[in-house]
């Protein structure tokens, strides 16, 4: 999350936008807010995530996008639709033009 919250500072622009969404378990951000005390501290030099972090307590959007692991990284295309999952370099590549990415895909239905 540090190196992708530095990208994000950095080309921060109308061009992308991150979302982060919290695991399952989180229910409140009132929890969020107590979960993420240590790893302020441990892990992103006490700061916040510069991006919003949404909730999805029913795991239904987690599901739906085929999140396995955090973070993940889906990258959708200007038109709002399902380009497939990313990593850091290939965000640094597209936002340079330097990326052909894949044919969008549909979210899958629930």
């Amino acid at each position: 999350m540090p190196k992708l919250s530095e990208f994000y500072r950095e080309n921060k622009s109308d061009k992308f936008e991150i979302l982060a969404f919290h695991e399952p378990g989180i229910k409140t951000f009132e929890e969020l807010d107590k979960a993420l005390i240590p790893v302020k501290e441990n892990r992103w030099n006490g700061e916040d995530l510069p991006f919003p972090i949404l909730l999805d307590g029913t795991g239904k959007t987690t599901k739906q996008y085929d999140v396995k692991y955090y973070p993940t990284i889906v990258l959708f295309d200007p038109e709002g639709r399902i380009v497939g999952e990313a990593d850091l370099e290939m965000l640094q590549k597209a936002l340079k033009g330097e990326v052909e990415t894949p044919k969008p895909r549909k979210v899958k239905s629930q």
